[in-house]
């Protein structure tokens, strides 16, 4: 293998995994605010339904059920709404980059909206803050739509538990780079969720523009492994599991 070809193999790998990060670190974030905030989980979803569950089972109060059913609601209405976009756009010949950029911006441009909402205190109104949590969850069902593949390996950035199955899997049949790359989710979603705690003490609003930038910061990462991808496979299939890349 040519020095020029190893370069191009470990800065591919680098950009993989650093989108997978990043988008991942975004929801962790995300859902952070969501729970400490209204007791409600707007990216992993599955916390919902057994709030849910538990709720037409034992006869909960109205709150956290109500929380819990507007989300996953609006979660999924985003899933259903970005995927018929993304649907229409691949038909007329848009490229699938091109797809999930857009899908991005507006993610984040839901997060900034959600946030300003938070800064300036409305969502002290029980309303609004239903306005909120659906906005934040729609951020997130967008997300789930923008299914990240890397290195040949389909990412999930949203619900954490495929990701950390598939890095287990990978990891042992020994694909030790795909099980980095799909690892990166489950890490990132830890690393963003603690960081967001974090932040959370100074503003909830402060953690939600970190994310978006996060998700912004996603579509230039995600451009740039796209133009490595395509210089690699220009020059050469990459060996299965030789090189960062494989």
């Amino acid at each position: 293998m040519s020095t020029d070809l190893h370069r191009l193999y470990h800065q591919r790998f680098f950009f993989g995994v650093s989108l997978v990060f990043l988008l991942a670190a975004a929801s962790g974030g995300i859902d952070v605010v969501a729970y400490l905030r209204y007791d409600v989980f707007v990216a992993n979803q599955t916390g919902n339904l057994i709030i849910i569950s538990l709720g037409i089972t034992q006869g909960e109060q109205r709150d956290p059920v109500l929380p819990s059913i507007v989300s996953l609601a609006a979660f999924m209405l985003a899933v259903l709404i970005t995927a018929r976009i993304r649907r229409v756009l691949v038909d007329r010949k848009i490229g699938e980059q091109r797809v999930r950029q857009q899908a991005l911006i507006t993610e984040a441009a839901l997060l900034v909206f959600a946030a300003l909402i938070i800064v300036v205190g409305f969502d002290s109104r029980g309303d609004v803050r239903y306005g909120v949590i659906a906005l934040l969850a729609a951020s997130q069902g967008i997300q789930a739509v923008v299914l990240v593949r890397v290195l040949g390996v389909a990412v999930q950035t949203v619900a954490i538990n495929g990701p950390l199955v598939s890095t287990l899997n990978l990891a042992a049949e020994g694909r030790r780079w795909r099980a980095i790359v799909a690892g990166a989710a489950p890490i990132g979603y830890a690393i963003g969720a603690g960081s967001g705690a974090l932040l959370q003490i100074v503003s909830s609003g402060l953690t939600l523009v970190v994310s978006a930038v996060l998700g912004i910061s996603a579509v230039f990462v995600g451009e740039r492994y796209r133009k490595l991808d395509a210089r690699v496979t220009a020059l050469e299939p990459p060996p299965a599991e030789q090189a960062p890349g494989g």
